[in-house]
């Protein structure tokens, strides 16, 4: 019975996600300036969390190795910490697809790609610690106390290294379409800094009832520069021209002209309308979590099970 139910549970999973990668395709809409990447956050975030997941429930039972003694725990914490890095990689993979797309680069070395570079590292040598260890229990104490000092670098690695720096990728405020920056307020030739582009007002000019800004924008990294020309409509107030970027797909808005002082209000806008407001997208991407949260269980049960079997077999050659 119990094996029966194991079996349903894993056609189950197999049929959920296949379910959630048709609607990925077939439900979820396609948004303006992004296309088909724009969905491939549906498999970029959850994978992202249940990494987070994983490395948590390695941490927990590294500390229950060493408090216990058992076997089982180290395998448990194994398993989960395999399955981390691999949702990690999945989640890095899929995060440089969409920001090649929306951002025109792949990689950057900005601090939330640094960072989760670090921590592939960090338990990447948690397995080279593992594998050069001859001793199991040595091996197994030492992988637990690792694991923890690893856990304990996770939340800033995750969390806070990406959001120290001024300029950065991901997140940035324009990350979700629809969504847009508070912008910021110069003077000619003055210099500012919208999510992840620095811009520089060169000059403004009349042209009958528009007012176009010389906008100088650069990149992450550099990686290029140009010259966009906002305007803004002087009779209703509204944005004229909104040119997109250098090798992206969100938008430079002329918001804002302060006669008195002839400061301008720029800003970054994303094309389409807000990613999770659209309520299909909004399921599936639940969906996709519950999903590939699920797929992790699986997947740390099954693995653990054969470090469990491997471990017995050991034990009955010695």
């Amino acid at each position: 019975m119990t094996q029966r139910l194991a079996q349903m549970a894993k056609f189950g999973i197999g049929l959920w996600i296949a379910g959630v990668m048709i609607a990925t395709f077939l439900i979820v809409p396609q948004y303006e300036g992004l296309g088909d990447a724009g969905r491939i956050v549906i498999v970029h975030v959850p994978t992202a969390w249940v990494s987070v997941i994983a490395f948590t429930i390695s941490a927990i039972f590294s500390g229950l190795y060493l408090w216990r003694r058992r076997e089982r725990d180290d395998h448990i914490a194994v398993a989960a910490a395999e399955a981390g890095l691999l949702f990690t990689f999945l989640a890095t993979i899929t995060g440089m697809i969409f920001s090649q797309v929306a951002w025109g680069i792949f990689w950057n070395w900005d601090p939330r790609q640094t960072s989760i570079f670090v921590l592939l590292l960090i338990y990447a040598a948690l397995f080279a610690l593992r594998a050069a260890i001859d001793d199991a229990d040595r091996r197994r104490q030492l992988s637990a106390v690792y694991s923890l000092f690893a856990f304990v670098t996770m939340p800033f690695l995750f969390f806070v290294a990406p959001r120290i720096a001024d300029s950065t990728l991901h997140p940035n405020c324009a990350f979700i379409q629809g969504s847009n920056c508070d912008g910021v307020v110069l003077e000619v030739g003055k210099v500012g800094l919208i999510g992840d582009q620095k811009v520089q007002l060169l000059g403004l000019e009349r042209q009958g009832n528009l007012l176009v800004a010389e906008v100088k924008v650069s990149t992450p990294g550099l990686q290029s520069e140009a010259i966009l020309y906002p305007s803004l409509d002087l009779v209703d107030g509204g944005m004229a021209a909104r040119p997109e970027f250098p090798g992206s797909r969100f938008q430079l808005g002329l918001e804002e002209y302060n006669e008195a002082t002839g400061a301008v209000r720029l800003n970054m806008e994303a094309p389409g309308t807000n990613l999770l407001e659209n309520r299909r997208t909004l399921y599936v991407f639940l969906a996709a979590n519950l999903g590939f949260t699920a797929l992790f269980f699986w997947m740390l049960q099954i693995r653990s099970q054969v470090l469990n079997l491997q471990w017995a077999i050991a034990q009955r050659r010695a």
